[in-house]
């Protein structure tokens, strides 16, 4: 991907303005049960948007002390089995060996140029808000530091789509590229990687973001 995403000649036309609101509802709320400890508004909050979806995968998750212990082991215990460090450099490196996931390193070229893309719209990822170690712990690239960016450029699109018409274009093409060139190289991947460990909010969560991904980088 050339830097920082140029529109391409051939671009498709934009999305209508309720699909870029409709996707952006999705991944916020995707991005929200990665960057918090699990409630019953965060909950509640990404099984209403995959209903809306037609898509019931998150009915019935409860957020209660257990599915709290269990966001701790997916994202801040490195040596437990459940654990799945959740950044495009480290997914999209990662190697199986004997059985056994080797993660790659969390920094990398592909970090580098998120950022780039970040910076390019005024876009900060370091203002997120959030569970406090979560936010601490964020990169660039990770999960929902790139949903939570994928949504900016879909509102963007959106709000501009009345009055700025080339902006709202140009917003939506650049939301199409990253997503293809970015997310959906490691969505699909990270939301295995989970599930392989146990079939829980957090594995569903990230499968139905990789879905939205999919869906607006065709």
């Amino acid at each position: 991907m050339a830097d920082p995403m140029p529109i391409m000649k051939d671009a498709p036309k934009a999305r209508s303005p309720e699909e870029l609101r409709g996707f952006a509802v999705v991944a916020e709320a995707c991005a929200e049960a990665f960057l918090n400890e699990p409630s019953a508004r965060i909950v509640d909050d990404v099984a209403r948007v995959a209903r809306a979806l037609g898509d019931g995968r998150l009915d019935g998750v409860v957020a209660d002390e257990a599915l709290r212990q269990r966001y701790s082991e997916r994202f801040f215990v490195p040596t437990g089995p459940l654990y799945v460090p959740l950044s495009e450099c480290s997914v999209r490196g990662a190697a199986e060996e004997e059985g056994r996931v080797r993660y790659a390193p969390v920094s990398g070229a592909r970090a580098d140029h998120v950022l780039r893309c970040y910076r390019a719209v005024g876009f900060d990822y370091r203002a997120l808000a959030g569970f406090g170690p979560a936010v601490g712990s964020l990169r660039p690239d990770s999960l929902a530091a790139e949903l939570a960016f994928m949504a900016f450029l879909a509102r963007a699109a959106a709000e501009a789509a009345g009055e700025d018409p080339a902006a709202s274009e140009r917003a939506s093409e650049l939301l199409r590229q990253f997503a293809r060139e970015h997310a959906n190289a490691w969505l699909p991947r990270a939301a295995r990687l989970l599930a392989a460990g146990a079939d829980d909010l957090y594995a569903r969560t990230a499968a139905l973001a990789a879905d939205a991904v999919g869906s607006i980088g065709a």
